[in-house]
């Protein structure tokens, strides 16, 4: 990986949000861009002469979801890369997501480690396969036409 990767996180919650900046910045090669408490939040702090490499977008949010906020970033900016970043575990969600644009399912338990093998994944992969995101279930969504 070359260049600095800059990270835009999308979640409600504050402390989380603040924390996990702390989490990214100590990892090599990784920069949090801005934080941002919603979808709408983060369009509004949405610079397109440095936009992130990677959004790392909650789904439960109020005023734009997850879902909205992963539509709207592939209808203007497809170039970011979107990974989700969750408590919720339901196939339903994932399946969502996956259909909205993003590379990548994480769980917010997840461990540091893994955080760090998703976002190396998703700079140079299309797809972060992980316990939740499966190759076959990518493929599942690819072919089910909806």
């Amino acid at each position: 990986m070359t260049g600095k990767k800059y990270i835009a996180i999308v979640d409600d919650h504050d402390l989380f949000r603040k924390g996990l900046a702390v989490l990214i910045n100590s990892f090599p090669g990784y920069e949090v861009l801005f934080g941002a408490a919603n979808g709408k939040d983060f369009i509004n702090q949405l610079n397109p002469y440095r936009l992130p490499d990677i959004a790392l977008l909650d789904i439960s949010m109020p005023e734009m979801d997850g879902y909205e906020t992963a539509e709207w970033l592939q209808g203007h900016y497809r170039q970011v890369n979107i990974l989700a970043l969750s408590t919720m575990d339901t196939i339903t969600a994932i399946v969502k997501m996956l259909k909205n644009g993003a590379k990548g399912y994480l769980l917010k338990d997840a461990e540091p480690a893994e955080l760090k093998k998703a976002l190396d994944e998703a700079i140079l992969h299309e797809y972060v396969y992980n316990d939740l995101v499966t190759p076959g279930l990518i493929e599942a969504i690819q072919h089910s036409g909806n």
